[in-house]
């Protein structure tokens, strides 16, 4: 009987918690393989070695890459000797530590053995039997069932701030944006987000006397969490509209004025059910109008970064506002924070340009992905899913609204090797 061979493209967060799961539940012989164009796997974008004054933006006791295994993080932490808590909020590449060690080497008589491969898949083809992807360096993989976990694109373009800008950065997360700021110069962050509070602390820590400004169209910064986290009230009842449901909130708002955290809380448990009730125009207004002030309440600083951001915003070194507070000719450098472009957009990606380009693919719901059906199995342009192209973390967006966050992708990871699983039970045979 030969191994079932699984191919994971991308080997960043998604497809590390993907990875360790299918070695985690493994009950037959696995050939995993990922295929990742860092030379690590796990840390991806967000969470590789750089700046120690990042931390992440959630408590550590949430952030367990493990599903159904919440203390699985702070046992790592203090069998590597860091100090955490469950309360605690870790820097950003300790975190990144974790994810790299989270697929482990196979032992004698494991199922499942892992293979990490350096490279981009440009091109995938179903040869109904199997699938047979392709690289850029020409070579070819040939896998029974495939995983997307392709991690976060990268900002779109803002043309308007490119086309007037002195010096523009693309890339918020290019490793040498700190070098390309001089003592002194005034820098314009596109962008209010998460990205902008990293980038601000990044380039404020590596120059003293930057000075930054912040903007976006409404100038919100994300809110605080608390030294420890709220516990939800209750699963907030789902609600066959955005009016509705927007009456409830401010409803519970007047009740519990003080207790917004709490509500946001229970809101993210029904997110996705929310979501998934609504119509396309109640989810097309959601996104104009609503989107926006939920992403400030639902991803928030932690209390160390908050303070920090406060601090030099007391210091003048940092003004937030909106567009009309600086303009792109008045500074030395723009940088692009206006966060993720959709998973669908052209050029980021050879592998979405081609899936979508041989009609293997179709855009998600609203632009904001790749269309996909309940399981998580790619759809064609004719709706069809595919035999076994499962998709995890961003790309999900817009059939599902949370999909990104480490709780979403160890819960996405869960479903995938579920659904091999019967896949496995009901062929009766790995030989497929």
């Amino acid at each position: 009987m030969r191994r079932r061979r699984v191919l994971v493209v991308g080997g960043g967060a998604a497809g590390a918690i993907v990875a360790a799961a299918l070695v985690r539940e493994a009950t037959e012989p696995l050939d995993v393989r990922i295929v990742e164009r860092a030379a690590t796997t796990g840390p991806g974008l967000a969470y590789r070695p750089g700046d120690p004054t990042l931390l992440l933006n959630n408590y550590a006791a949430r952030m367990s890459a493990v599903e159904d295994d919440p203390g699985h993080l702070l046992r790592w932490c203090h069998a590597h000797g860091i100090p955490a808590g469950p309360h605690s909020f870790l820097r950003r590449d300790t975190y990144g530590r974790y994810l790299r060690e989270l697929v482990p080497a196979p032992g004698p008589g494991d199922d499942a053995r892992v293979t990490r491969l350096r490279g981009t898949v440009v091109g995938l083809a179903d040869l109904s039997s199997a699938y047979v992807a392709t690289l850029a360096s020409g070579a070819q993989l040939t896998a029974d069932d495939v995983v997307l976990a392709l991690g976060n694109p990268p900002p779109r373009d803002v043309a308007s701030y490119r086309q007037r800008a002195t010096t523009y950065a693309a890339d918020p997360w290019a490793p040498d944006l700190p070098e390309r700021v001089r003592d002194g110069d005034r820098v314009l962050l596109v962008g209010t987000g998460l990205t902008a509070v990293d980038v601000a602390l990044r380039l404020a820590s590596a120059h003293r006397d930057v000075e930054l400004v912040a903007v976006s169209r409404h100038g919100l910064l994300p809110l605080l969490h608390l030294d420890q986290p709220p516990a939800p009230v209750g699963p907030f009842p789902v609600v066959p509209s955005l009016t509705d449901l927007l009456e409830r909130v401010r409803r519970e708002r007047v009740r519990h004025p003080e207790g917004w955290r709490e509500l946001v809380e229970s809101l993210k448990l029904s997110a996705n059910d929310q979501w998934s009730a609504w119509s396309p125009g109640d989810r097309g207004r959601f996104l104009a109008h609503a989107a926006r002030r939920w992403e400030t309440a639902r991803h928030r600083m932690a209390p160390g970064v908050a303070s920090r951001i406060e601090s030099l915003r007391l210091e003048g070194r940092l003004r937030v506002g909106t567009p009309s507070l600086a303009q792109p000719s008045e500074v030395e450098l723009v940088v692009n924070c206006t966060g993720p472009a959709p998973a669908c957009s052209p050029g980021w990606s050879p592998l979405v340009d081609a899936l979508l380009a041989r009609g293997l693919a179709r855009p998600g719901p609203h632009g904001l992905g790749l269309d996909v059906d309940r399981a998580g199995r790619l759809l064609d342009p004719a709706g069809r899913p595919a035999r076994s192209v499962h998709v995890v973390g961003a790309a999900r967006r817009g059939v599902e609204w949370e999909v990104a966050a480490v709780p979403d992708l160890r819960r996405q990871a869960g479903g995938v090797v579920r659904r091999l699983g019967r896949t496995v039970a009901g062929a009766g045979s790995l030989a497929g």
